[in-house]
């Protein structure tokens, strides 16, 4: 048997398996990004009042015209913790087809704190990371618009410790959605 005979069956399969992963890697970026729009949140959450908050909010309604996504919250930055928290957020399916009533207002209302606290658990986990990946100058070069007395607390933060400074949700609870009491 010749070397020729022995690469040739290899060849095949390599290049069959580069096509497959290949279209495996794109099919799934397919999926996540999907996934990952406001239209595919609001099939879960149509009857809740999500939507309408984050648009009354800052992040729905400034003079920047800006309008926040569901994804660039509730999903972090960096391909490892998007992949991730997308298989936590899941969880979201299979309380909309397990849990009576999940996709109702009063379902909301009942459970918001309990689901408030979780998403501020997540954001103090990750130092605020969403936030951060837009308001990026909050310590450094702060805008104009930024009040005195905030860019003085911003920046008294900073000087801290890393282990001791405050998270943006720590400050900044309920910006686009209203934190219950």
């Amino acid at each position: 048997m010749s070397l020729r005979n022995l690469i040739k069956p290899g060849m095949g399969l390599v290049a069959a398996g580069l096509v497959i992963g290949a279209l495996g890697f794109w099919g799934t970026q397919n999926v996540l990004h999907a996934t990952s729009s406001d239209a595919f949140c609001m099939t879960c959450h149509s009857n809740h009042s999500l939507k309408d908050e984050v648009m009354a909010s800052a992040h729905g309604n400034n003079a920047m015209g800006i309008t926040v996504q569901c994804q660039d919250c509730h999903l972090p930055p960096g391909q490892i913790d998007y992949l991730v928290r997308k298989i936590i957020v899941s969880k979201d399916i299979i309380g909309y087809l397990t849990i009576d009533g999940f996709n109702t207002q009063e379902w909301l209302d009942e459970n918001r704190k309990q689901q408030a606290d979780l998403a501020l658990k997540y954001f103090r986990s990750n130092d605020s990371i969403s936030c951060r990946t837009c308001h990026t100058n909050v310590y450094e070069n702060q805008p104009e618009a930024m009040s005195k007395m905030a860019k003085r607390m911003h920046t008294r933060n900073f000087e801290k410790a890393a282990e001791d400074r405050k998270t943006c949700v720590d400050c900044h609870k309920g910006v686009a959605h209203p934190y219950p009491r």
